[in-house]
């Protein structure tokens, strides 16, 4: 049987109209979808030139329950709209059961920001995709398994690659939902969708108590419902104990924290990912042993339960990507292994020199592309895919020194530089943007909210 396996991520896409090249032959070719379990037989696709083609409104319809994306028509803009969440209810059109006329065109893509073009086929005045073409835009990892008839399997339980989740994950917030009892009382489903609608791609659930059938009840709700608005999950563990004090037997503790949360989401979408500590501080910050050997044990007990879940390690002195060349490799990582760093956790500063930021000069800029080369560097040398798991726009907690017009001159740099480098970012923090009592936004933020989440 030729099987491919996929996951959804919440995204926004418009593609425009497309340049048209030339034509050819398209067959009508028989194909079945398999979407968490269910067997779907689609009607609209073809075999053109020996590979084969997907109509984008019958896969939506298809999708519309498990993984829905809507599909609308800008006819002034002439642009097609994607819409991850929505469910698509309009008709799908069904292309004639005899060979047709497919014409070759270049289909420019506006994803997130970024413009793409993609080798498509239009049908009868229909855009036609090859299914790994919508896999990369729309999140979802493809397998091929040679057969016959062809089965797509689309299901939110298929291991995902560390380089796919890296693209997955876009631009996201550390929030704390789950991190004091505040953050938990006031949590609702609506919170989730908030920030759905807003365009967080992830968030980074920081944890700092220790697991009780309380704390697992509400992070239960918050991961569902993540997984219900086309969010990513990603469970961070403070670990203070640890942090303050790294004797065997905290470190014992801090592992056994994660056996448990491990065991808990074993059947969970591999959407949710583990990222071991919310950096090293205190007495662990300058004990890169001691550091190393907490991940290494970490993994090696998660992997009983979890051996294909993406988990995440990270350098001492606070995430510093000067750093990443400490970790050793955990042996039991098995692939699914990913690097957390940060800078500006705490927002840049007027005053300190290693993270100055005034009016964006040069040399300001420049400490920013060095950390980020740093990162990329050891990426490369590793194979390992890295993100940034918390940057702020402003001093929020040390006198609050930068307008929202300057924040926005600093996020937009700090935006633009991530991307062209190719690392995902969860922005610092939920606090700062949402009033969880009123369960809504803030106002004041909208401009720097709207910059970094569109």
């Amino acid at each position: 049987m030729k099987c491919c396996k996929g996951i959804l991520a919440g995204l926004s896409l418009v593609m425009a109209m497309p340049t048209i090249a030339y034509g050819a032959a398209a067959q009508p070719a028989k194909v079945s979808l398999e979407i968490n379990g269910t067997d779907q037989t689609l009607q609209s696709v073809c075999n053109i030139e020996g590979n084969t083609y997907f109509q984008l409104r019958e896969l939506a319809s298809l999708m519309s329950k498990e993984m829905p994306f809507d599909v609308g028509w800008d006819a002034s803009a002439k642009t097609i709209l994607l819409e991850k969440g929505k469910a698509y209810t309009d008709s799908v059109p069904k292309i004639n059961q005899t060979t047709q006329e497919a014409v070759a065109t270049k289909t420019p893509v506006i994803l997130s920001g970024e413009s793409q073009t993609f080798d498509t086929y239009r049908i009868e005045g229909y855009t036609y995709f090859k299914l790994r073409d919508l896999a990369y835009a729309l999140g979802f990892s493809v397998a091929w398994d040679d057969a016959a008839v062809t089965t797509a399997d689309v299901s939110s339980q298929t291991p995902i690659a560390p380089e796919v989740y890296q693209d997955m994950l876009g631009h996201g917030m550390d929030v704390d939902w789950s991190k004091t009892n505040q953050g938990r009382e006031t949590y609702t489903e609506k919170t989730a969708a908030d920030f759905a609608a807003a365009g967080v791609d992830h968030v980074r659930i920081r944890i700092a108590d220790d697991i009780t059938p309380e704390l697992l009840e509400s992070l239960d709700q918050q991961v569902e419902d993540c997984l219900e608005y086309g969010i990513i999950p990603i469970i961070a563990y403070q670990a203070d104990d640890f942090k303050n004090d790294p004797s065997d037997k905290n470190l014992k503790k801090a592992v056994k924290w994660w056996k448990e949360m491990a065991e808990h989401f074993e059947d969970t979408s591999y959407l949710l990912s583990f990222d071991l500590l919310i950096e090293a501080t205190d007495e662990l910050n300058q004990d890169s042993e001691r550091l190393n050997d907490y991940f290494g044990e970490a993994v090696t007990e998660i992997r009983k339960t979890n051996p294909e879940r993406i988990i995440m390690i990270s350098p001492r002195l606070r995430s510093d990507a000067a750093y990443l060349h400490e970790l050793e490799i955990p042996e039991d990582h098995n692939g699914y292994l990913m690097a957390e760093w940060h800078f500006y956790a705490a927002g840049p500063s007027k005053t300190n020199e290693k993270k100055l930021w005034t009016t964006g000069t040069a040399e300001e800029k420049q400490l920013i592309q060095d950390k980020i080369q740093l990162a990329l560097q050891w990426q490369a040398k590793t194979g390992i895919p890295v993100w940034v798991g918390a940057w702020m726009p402003g001093d929020y907690n040390d006198g609050d020194n930068y307008s929202i017009a300057e924040q926005c001159v600093f996020a937009a740099y700090m935006t633009e530089s991530l991307d062209e480098a190719g690392i995902p970012f969860a922005v610092n923090s939920d606090t700062k943007f949402y009033d969880r009592e009123q369960q809504m936004w803030q106002e004041e933020m909208l401009p720097l909210r709207t910059l970094l989440f569109g």
